[in-house]
């Protein structure tokens, strides 16, 4: 059984400007620069003003909650997939997929970027599976969680990155 899921992260920037940073190399070199058990995969395969960033990343013992502790097989690496398309108007379209080694879940949705009055925000709609017997559905919301908590981790680097650029 998999569990759908859906959130908004809303951005205090203009769409043309996020969705420049969201496709720039650059901006995700400095998000996983000195992150010792990452890796980072950058792509364009769909050409200009897209890109596919692929990134995977082991997490810390302390960060791992105990009922998944209690599941794992080896260490738990997360493996995340993002396919952004170039805007279309004031709309641009991604897809992310996303998966763990370690114990077996998969993720996979959609984002839609769109302007808002005060700016811009991700609508990410997906469904989280973890192939776990008993646990599983008690693991997929912390699945979910993690990938909103990413997710605004991320705002909050573009947004740094962006006052930083201002500032300069």
């Amino acid at each position: 059984m998999s569990r759908k899921f859906s959130f908004t992260v809303p951005y205090a920037v203009p769409v043309e400007d996020l969705h420049r940073a969201l496709t720039n190399d650059e901006i995700w070199r400095s998000r996983f620069a000195g992150a010792k058990t990452a890796t980072l995969d950058l792509s364009h395969p769909d050409g200009a003003d897209t890109i596919r960033i692929h990134m995977t990343e082991k997490a810390s013992d302390d960060k791992v909650p105990g009922i998944v502790r209690k599941v794992l097989k080896n260490d738990l690496v997360l493996s995340r997939t993002d396919n952004w398309q170039a805007l279309q108007g004031e709309i641009a379209k991604g897809t992310f997929e996303g998966a763990t080694g370690g114990i077996t879940s998969e993720m996979s949705g959609t984002y839609e970027l769109r302007p808002t009055a005060e700016g811009s925000e991700i609508e990410v709609v997906g469904t989280v599976q973890v192939k776990v017997p008993l646990v599983g559905g008690a693991i997929e919301p912390l699945a979910e969680q993690l990938h909103h908590r990413v997710l605004e981790s991320e705002r909050k680097h573009i947004e740094e990155w962006f006052a930083t650029q201002a500032s300069a």
